[in-house]
């Protein structure tokens, strides 16, 4: 692999780093800032919600930003966006305003997700999974940092805007590192932009639209569920882990072992599955794991199991989350169905995902603890569980 090549691979990540700390840097201090702006738990929530809808809502998008500006341009564009999102939140003294940079970050991490892989395809062909590996690995990062940090920064900054806007720096780096990148490696032609701006769009094609198929239904709704206790269990495991003795500081560990077990699990799961020749026994593995971790979050155990509850809900969610984007290949037989059925997946299971926070921080609200917001996922996981056993059967035994 040339100089030039490894460029785009180190920019690739660079970025890549900066597409989760906008919303999992909310999570250690949701209670500081739920009391400082004056805000209830389903109003808090919104900070991990709306990013998420926007996640689902915008990615039609994708394909007319390609197509208008070029991907690497688009690309970084994006970045910027995200970089002014969080810089916005120095500012944040008002809660419109908080949200108002949930939105902006929202969207640049919307659109932005889509380009990286079309960017990756095109430059990197018969090498593009390793460095989808790699990308997938500088999300995980970014989440981990962010989880890990917040409150530390919040503590030797004095205030808790702050440390939610510093990731503005991370954003900087992503456009220092990109912007070689426009020169390097310029916007592909009219050939690139065709290829962009079919992202998230029908197609003409042989093929039955997966809108018209009941196993993609079921993968919209698996991904919706996973994403949906996902970005819920990075909201409220913190308080949760506080409300059950733990310190701020203390819950904000427990938040970071989770993240650090579901990035390392989100790597070693696809590596061990690639073996099998059946993904049943994963899929619903993975799902019965998350479960047990939710159902640990619920009962009135002791504080240690705080930490079974980290194990659990990071080899569960960090399993099904690459498995799950796994099944939309093992579905289909041409890149071109693949992409459609992908859209399909993430187009509605973001937005069914971002209701889910808000879902178990009203109930937060009305009962005045996390247990029967803990019991709503346990009862969404349940449900994940019935869709991974109907996800079980790869084409390959179909045809057999």
């Amino acid at each position: 692999m040339g100089k030039a090549r490894w460029l785009l691979v180190m920019a690739v990540f660079v970025v890549s780093l900066d597409l989760r700390p906008p919303i999992t840097s909310i999570g250690p201090l949701v209670l500081t800032i739920q009391r400082s702006l004056h805000m209830n738990a389903a109003e808090v929530s919104l900070l991990t919600s709306i990013p998420v809808f926007c996640m689902g809502a915008f990615a039609p998008l994708t394909g007319a930003v390609a197509a208008r500006l070029g991907i690497n341009r688009a690309i970084l564009a994006c970045v910027a966006l995200v970089g002014l999102a969080t810089l916005v939140r120095f500012f944040a003294h008002a809660a419109w305003l908080l949200l108002a940079s949930a939105f902006a970050a929202g969207l640049g991490i919307a659109i932005c997700g889509p380009l990286l892989s079309g960017f990756i395809k095109h430059h990197f062909g018969q090498r593009a999974p390793a460095v989808i590996g790699l990308y997938s690995v500088g999300i995980g990062l970014g989440a981990l940092a962010s989880a890990a940090l917040s409150i530390p920064l919040a503590q030797a900054l004095g205030a808790w805007q702050a440390s939610l806007g510093m990731w503005t720096g991370l954003a900087v780096f992503g456009l220092l590192v990109w912007w070689p990148v426009l020169r390097a490696a310029p916007a592909a032609g009219e050939e690139t932009n065709r290829a962009a701006s079919s992202v998230g769009e029908p197609e003409s094609s042989a093929s039955p639209s997966p809108w018209r198929t009941g196993r993609a239904w079921l993968l919209l709704a698996a991904f919706g569920l996973q994403s949906g206790i996902y970005y819920s269990t990075t909201t409220w495991l913190a308080p949760r882990a506080e409300e059950a003795g733990y310190s701020a500081s203390g819950a904000g560990v427990v938040l970071t072992v989770f993240a650090l077990i579901q990035m390392f699990a989100s790597l070693l799961v696809p590596m061990a599955m690639s073996r099998a020749t059946n993904r049943a026994p994963w899929l619903v593995a993975s799902a019965s794991l998350t479960l047990l971790g939710l159902a640990v979050c619920a009962l009135p155990l002791p504080a240690w199991s705080a930490w079974l509850a980290d194990v659990l809900l990071g080899v569960g969610l960090g399993g099904l989350f690459p498995i799950l984007l796994i099944l939309p290949l093992d579905e289909t037989t041409s890149g071109d169905d693949a992409s459609r059925w992908t859209a399909m997946m993430q187009c509605g299971g973001y937005l069914i995902s971002g209701v889910v926070p808000i879902l178990a921080g009203a109930i937060k609200d009305a009962t005045g603890n996390f247990v029967d917001s803990f019991w709503l996922l346990a009862a969404l996981a349940v449900g994940l569980v019935i869709c991974s056993l109907f996800l079980h059967k790869r084409p390959s035994q179909k045809a057999a």
